[in-house]
């Protein structure tokens, strides 16, 4: 591999690493109006083995609708991630915390996960975006049931 090869490899890593810690961070922010910064129109997202969610639209809602309360804040700790890109597309599976907590109504409920997040992203012209997820949870911490009834007594919305 000639330096030229080198260096474009080591700026997709780079942009694709960007790419799916910017994705946590807007979970975090609940900042669902950006989520076009990081997923295709068309992506999917497996987040149990039973149900796919396709379209960002709705994606974005399920993730929304369960996360977007301002009674529940979350934060994504985000450890190892090593892309293997083939041309324009790449995959890159992400170690994940997540940790869930309770505020007004809902203080002192929690629910925590170590998670691992299979990617699959595609070049675009406006950059790498997830084209789809997956989320296989290790080990969970807490309740989930009690955290998220209210959510889960809606049921979906997506």
């Amino acid at each position: 591999m000639d330096a030229e090869d080198l260096t474009a490899l080591l700026a997709d890593r780079a942009a694709i690493q960007d790419v799916v810690l910017h994705y946590f961070e807007l979970v975090d922010a609940k900042a669902w109006d950006q989520m076009h910064e990081v997923f295709t129109d068309d992506t999917t997202a497996r987040w149990t083995p039973e149900s796919l969610v396709e379209g960002r639209a709705a994606v974005v809602g399920a993730m929304q609708h369960m996360v977007g309360s301002d009674e529940i804040v979350t934060y994504h700790h985000v450890a190892s991630m090593a892309p293997v890109i083939n041309g324009d597309t790449a995959v890159v599976t992400v170690r994940v915390r997540a940790m869930h907590y309770g505020l007004g109504p809902r203080a002192g409920q929690f629910y925590e996960s170590l998670g691992i997040q299979p990617n699959r992203l595609v070049r675009t012209p406006e950059g790498w975006r997830i084209a789809h997820h997956d989320w296989q949870i290790s080990v969970k911490l807490g309740n989930f049931d009690e955290l998220f009834a209210p959510e889960l007594a809606a049921g979906k919305r997506h």
